[in-house]
């Protein structure tokens, strides 16, 4: 048999054009494999039959050539001639097998993912991310006006009695790393805005920000510092505002807060307050339990886990945020389930050119409990050597922010964030989500004079 497989090319040829038909059997009929190969086996089948080819071409080759060489022409000639006669037999038997299996014709292309979300007015950048790195906290006050400085008890204990966990919980946290002495930083990216929502009035945002002083250091400008059970200073005839804050931990770090909304004394008294509550609440693990373990949980967040309530849906969905005061700059997390190992592709369009403006891809988080939604932040979730090549070097490499190149752009534009999922386990992209979002163009802080 190996003799006349060296001798007889046609014996080689026979062999690809068997392997070629047998590939095509899970093709025709898919319900021939168990159910657990049918999304599998297609796949390879093709790189099977194309491996069939290519093979006998190269036996072809070889054959004919070596005929060529001790002049059997007509020898070179036949044997050209009985390789284009077996592959169109085989081709033959394939439109006969492909006929007794009664295909159905490939569904006609379906409208682009887009369209149906064309069809409605573009969403804005207004999504509550969370986790660990999410700019935007929520706040809400309660009926009664306080009239001192609320307490931040987990902050204080902190900064007695672990100074040094504290300063380490501020410079790795992915949201409050980027404490900046300058008492303009609530109009620069990368700080902490709290929105404060009322029907009535509109939404107040508290900008809060960690500053810490070394020895000789001074607090910035038009801040008034105040502790804890303080009274409130008064806005003077003339402002509008109340001042902004520097809450003092009895230490060598200060919070930042600085009220922007409603001229309402009352209403913004009530936001600081809550503001203070709230990241005290944040540290509140910290002061507890005072271990690496925690400051690591407190960094890092539970392994992509997402909980918003026992109601939430299962379904995949994309959430945008452009942080109050971060023109341009954005936030956004992917909240699904894959079921199994495998990359998400987040492809960001322009909505009328259809021009890629951005892709980034990342690994997903994944359980075998379909209930079980997971959490992606971007840009947190994109490998590190990825990021410098995706992200813009106008965003700090530590800022939980994205800016979505926009070219010659001045104006906000719509553009289409198109999610999809390739597996581990196969080579086809299956497509997740698509979600029009009005995006405006990043432009540079102006530098205080």
């Amino acid at each position: 048999m190996k003799k006349n497989l060296i001798i007889h090319p046609q014996c080689w040829h026979t062999l690809c054009c068997l392997t070629a038909l047998l590939s095509c059997l899970p093709l025709l009929w898919p319900r021939m494999l168990p159910r657990a190969w049918r999304a599998v086996v297609p796949e390879y089948a093709g790189d099977v039959i194309l491996a069939s080819v290519l093979i006998s071409f190269i036996v072809l080759g070889a054959a004919s050539l070596s005929m060529l060489l001790r002049l059997r022409n007509l020898r070179a000639l036949e044997q050209f001639a009985l390789w284009a006669f077996q592959w169109f037999l085989t081709c033959c038997v394939f439109a006969l097998l492909a006929y007794f299996a009664d295909v159905p014709a490939p569904p006609l292309p379906e409208a682009s993912p887009a369209s149906p979300q064309r069809e409605s007015p573009a969403l804005l950048p207004v999504d509550l991310i969370s986790g660990p790195s999410a700019l935007v906290i929520p706040i809400s006050t309660g009926a009664q006006v306080p009239h001192a400085i609320g307490s931040a008890p987990h902050l204080a204990a902190l900064e007695k009695e672990h100074p040094d966990l504290l300063r380490a919980y501020i410079d790795k946290s992915p949201r409050w790393a980027a404490s900046l002495s300058d008492q303009t930083f609530y109009t620069k990216p990368w700080h902490v805005v709290m929105i404060l929502r009322n029907k009535k009035v509109g939404p107040g945002f508290v900008h809060a920000a960690f500053l810490r002083l070394t020895e000789g250091g001074q607090l910035p400008a038009n801040y008034i510092v105040v502790k804890s059970g303080n009274p409130f200073p008064s806005p003077g005839d003339s402002e509008t505002q109340v001042p902004d804050l520097a809450l003092d931990l009895d230490g060598e770090h200060y919070l930042l807060l600085a009220w922007r909304g409603s001229g309402e004394a009352q209403r913004a008294y009530s936001a600081l307050n809550a503001a203070i509550q709230e990241v005290d609440e944040m540290v509140a693990p910290l002061a507890e339990h005072p271990n690496a373990l925690t400051l690591s949980r407190l960094v890092n967040g539970a392994m992509g886990e997402f909980d918003e309530g026992a109601d939430s849906s299962t379904a995949p969905d994309i959430l945008l945020s452009e942080p109050e005061a971060h023109s341009g700059c954005y936030q956004a997390q992917i909240i699904d389930n894959p079921g199994e190992k495998g990359t998400y592709l987040l492809t960001i369009r322009d909505a009328a050119s259809k021009e890629p403006l951005l892709s980034i891809e990342l690994p997903a988080h994944y359980s075998s409990n379909p209930d079980t939604m997971l959490r992606h932040d971007i840009p947190g979730a994109i490998p590190a050597h990825l990021r410098r090549i995706v992200l813009s070097d106008a965003i700090p490499d530590r800022a939980p922010l994205f800016i979505i190149p926009s070219g010659d752009r001045k104006a906000p534009f719509d553009a289409l964030f198109e999610l999809s999922f390739r597996p581990t386990s196969r080579k086809t992209t299956q497509h997740v989500l698509t979600k029009l979002y009005r995006v405006v163009p990043f432009s540079y802080p102006k530098k205080q004079p």
